[in-house]
């Protein structure tokens, strides 16, 4: 479930992942705020697991097919890059994976990653090879979850690279949620947009590279988190169970407006 708005964005805001962002675009350098934290999601997915895209591929596989999908996940990285966008923000419960974990999750990292989407595994193991990665190419991953330790040791064990450091993570623990309350009271942003100002701004700081709301991509499969970044400028694609290599190629190249 998602926050509600105090702040409005702006009425010229793009509410189309195919249509540009407002004159007004950029983020502003100091860090807006937020004083009231969105709820988790009470309940884990029930659906039986047997109906759900659980499998992952190794990279290290050399099959024709693991070939062709490493040359896909290739492409969208490069389609991304023509279409100028510097910012990959990637939602955890029900986007990366493909359950929910409540925020409450128990047991060890590992335990988790069958449950990666395959679509991922390929896409993030492109974007961390990538010469532009963490330079001109960002990635982040924003959550309601507070489990922030979980996530960073699922994606060490997932692509086995110590670059997984460098994807930079905002979600609500105990200290993000403080900072919210602390910053601005009777201030609110909605969805995840405090998360991905705050990611903003620790680019500009300490990669010293300047990112406007137009040039982040979301991904999410919460239809509220997506309407809230449409309007705020950002580029969107739901997340949702059949998602796949192709439908995200076929985004990127056909569907996704140049920044």
């Amino acid at each position: 479930m998602s926050p509600t708005m105090k702040v409005n964005p702006s009425n010229n805001a793009t509410t189309t992942t195919t249509t540009s962002s407002p004159a007004d675009d950029e983020i502003s350098q100091s860090l807006p705020s937020l004083t009231t934290s969105t709820e988790l999601k009470n309940q884990c997915s029930n659906a039986d697991l047997s109906n759900q895209n659980l499998s992952t591929v190794s990279p290290d596989l050399t099959t024709s097919e693991d070939i062709a999908n490493h040359a896909k996940a290739r492409d969208i990285v490069l389609g991304l890059q023509n279409k100028n966008i510097k910012l990959i923000a990637i939602d955890f419960d029900n986007t990366f994976l493909s359950k929910h974990t409540g925020g409450r999750h128990e047991g060890k990292a590992d335990s988790l990653v069958r449950f990666i989407r395959p679509v991922f595994k390929y896409f993030i193991q492109e974007l961390l090879e990538s010469p532009d990665f963490s330079r001109t190419l960002h990635v982040c991953f924003v959550s309601f979850s507070p489990q922030e330790k979980l996530i960073k040791e699922l994606l060490r064990l997932a692509f086995k690279t110590s670059k997984t450091d460098r994807i930079i993570i905002r979600c609500n623990t105990p200290k993000f949620v403080a900072t919210m309350r602390a910053n601005d009271p009777g201030k609110e942003y909605p969805g995840k947009e405090y998360h991905l100002l705050s990611v903003v701004t620790e680019i500009e700081k300490k990669r010293k590279t300047r990112i406007v709301r137009r040039e982040i991509l979301l991904l999410d499969d919460d239809p509220e988190n997506i309407s809230t970044a449409e309007q705020f400028g950002h580029k969107v694609l739901q997340i949702r169970d059949e998602i796949s290599l192709d439908i995200l190629k076929d985004f990127v190249y056909n569907k996704l407006r140049d920044c």
